[in-house]
């Protein structure tokens, strides 16, 4: 048996030993009969359709290394950090809508890669992590990285932010395990399952079981639900659509478009949730909570009756910290696959704890379509300014939003986008004009810096034919920039495009605005154009309005990843709502 560190160790041949003969194996040759434990579970991965897994390799986990060379439909990509492989799993399974799978090794492999899978639990996002362990017969007596129960307890830390979290102990049935981790990763809400896999686990001995059916659980919506729903958008004068980003699949946002057209009621989506309803659509009036657009605060402001609530938690970002604004005078109706999060944030008179295509294809059914009337059908997204007029700063610098605009123009209109965390996404979420549900891509769950580089590997490694772009500020760029070596080696064509203005800016104007003043949160200058080419990648350095424009050929005929970096107006921010003072009012209540 291969150990901690590689070699074989002596547990692992006494375990052999005392196995039956017939279970033991003759050769590796035969194993596809008699193999380990290990290759079954890649075999079930491949029949569950993985197609790509993100990892570290280590001692621990070597041996799923090893059955991977055997399965060359599973694409193995190896990240520079654990947390970047959850992050690109994430990003991954935001584009296929399937399962993302991620291996790590034990011990600092498992602590590593904590944040991605927190980001993913906040996120709602499907992972499958696979944690190699030390062998059962040394847990707890000082083996390296020896992450059981009976040292670091890593499972006990990744139950808080998973759905479940599992050690495996026994070989036969480790399919099973699989099978039902990826059904309750990609299930309900969706989030992260934790597996675990001693190393005398992953190289038993065992036979192959072939399995059957779909264990995918069906959930109907009772009838009384749909007609109950049905009256109350009859009976509405004034109602709203808020929409998040637990509409982001191609059938939840299918049936979010039919629903607004059939009903002629306009659309505000959540931060996260922007573009799983076309902006360009004219029932669409843009964003509520940060980053948000007057369209839609002003139709909210003049009072709604029924406000028709998709696939969203009403999260602190997505309300401006929960915002009074967002209560309707008559009726609130909350639909979402998670029943947890009905009623949480928000009293809603109907709950529905369902994915919100399966009330809304019923709905249209038995509901009559409103006919569209020119004089007041048409609502649009406004914006607090024109990002094409804006010129540069008093110094000459670029401005965020002009920087958008100019890139806009410069990407194909189907651009993915990739959003890290900080001021930058204020912009991103206001300025960035979206029609695709699956183009906008932000964890903003957790909130964590640095997560958009491994977000945009993912989804550039599941769409190729698409461009995909990651918006980053220095201050994320400091923290993870190397991760850039990842989309190099793996030949990915990112646009990493860093909103540079020397600070960590949020960090700066939300002390000022709690405080009346605030540290200086310098980012160290650093040449991000020979940081780029250091790594392998290209760079362009942007100072005014125009130079993006002017280096769209050069942008558009990149080879492999191209950083741009965008001297923008350290001055420059979002008129935007006193979020801390709403949470300070919550606390006094």
């Amino acid at each position: 048996m291969v150990g901690p560190w590689g070699e074989t160790s002596s547990e692992g041949q006494a375990e052999a030993k005392a196995l039956p003969a017939e279970t033991t194996g003759q050769t590796r040759r035969g194993r596809d009969q008699r193999r380990r434990g290990i290759d079954g579970l890649v075999s079930t991965l491949r029949e569950l359709g993985v197609r790509r897994v993100f990892g570290i390799p280590g001692g621990a986990i070597s041996p799923l290394n090893d059955a991977l060379l055997d399965v060359p439909e599973i694409d193995v990509v190896v990240t520079r950090h654990e947390a970047e492989a959850a992050f690109a799993a994430c990003g991954h399974a935001m584009q296929t809508g399937e399962v993302g799978v991620v291996f790590v090794t034990s011990g600092p492999g498992a602590t590593n890669a904590i944040t991605g899978i927190a980001s993913a639990h906040c996120d709602g996002v499907p992972l499958l992590v696979l944690v190699g362990e030390v062998p059962r017969a040394v847990q707890g007596k000082g083996a390296l990285q020896d992450g059981s129960t009976h040292s670091l307890n890593i499972l006990g830390m990744v139950r808080h932010v998973s759905k479940a979290a599992w050690e495996a102990t026994d070989a036969h049935s480790l399919g099973h395990l699989v099978r039902r981790a990826v059904t309750l990763a990609t299930s309900g809400r969706r989030g992260p399952v934790v597996l675990t896999l001693p190393l005398d686990v992953q190289t038993a001995r065992t036979f192959t079981t072939k399995v059957a059916g779909d264990e995918t659980p069906v959930r109907q919506v009772p009838e009384a639900a749909i007609v109950d729903l049905k009256t109350r958008i009859e009976r509405a004068v004034r109602p709203v659509i808020l929409a998040g980003n637990g509409m982001r699949s191609a059938a939840a946002a299918s049936a979010l478009l039919r629903l607004a057209e059939h009903t002629q009621i306009p659309v505000i989506t959540s931060p996260k949730g922007k573009g799983v309803f076309p902006e360009s659509h004219p029932l669409a009036l843009g964003i509520f909570g940060i980053g948000g657009h007057p369209s839609a605060r002003r139709y909210l402001e003049s009072g709604v009756d029924l406000l028709i609530a998709l696939g969203t938690s009403f999260s602190d970002l997505g309300t401006e910290g929960w915002s009074q604004e967002l209560y309707p005078s008559r009726t609130l109706v909350h639909i979402d696959a998670d029943g947890a999060m009905l009623s949480r944030n928000y009293p809603a008179d109907l709950g529905i704890a369902a994915r919100a295509e399966a009330v809304i294809e019923p709905l249209l059914a038995c509901l009559p379509a409103k006919p569209v009337n020119p004089g007041t059908a048409r609502y649009g997204v406004e914006h607090v300014s024109d990002a094409g007029l804006a010129g540069d700063s008093k110094d000459g610098r670029i401005s965020p939003p002009r920087a958008l605009w100019e890139l806009q123009r410069v990407l194909p209109k189907d651009t993915l986008y990739a959003i890290d965390s900080g001021e930058h996404f204020l912009f991103a979420a206001h300025y960035l004009e979206l029609d695709a549900p699956d183009a906008f891509m932000a964890m903003t769950g957790l909130g964590s810096m640095g997560q958009s580089i491994g977000v945009a590997l993912g989804a550039q490694l599941a769409k190729p034919s698409r461009t995909t772009a990651v918006i980053i500020g220095d201050g994320g760029m400091t923290m993870i920039g190397t991760q850039i070596l990842d989309a190099v080696a793996c030949g990915a064509p990112l646009v990493v495009v860093c909103m540079n203005d020397g600070a960590l800016r949020m960090c700066e104007l939300g002390h000022e605005n709690v405080y009346g003043r605030t540290p200086s949160y310098v980012v160290p200058a650093m040449d991000m154009v020979a940081f780029a080419r250091s790594l392998g990648a290209e760079g362009v350095l942007i100072e005014r309005a125009g130079d993006l424009l002017a280096a769209k050929e050069r942008i558009r005929g990149r080879k492999g990843p191209i950083v741009l970096d965008v001297r923008i107006d350290p001055g420059a921010k979002m008129a935007k709502k006193d979020r801390i003072a709403s949470l300070r009012g919550r606390m006094e209540n």
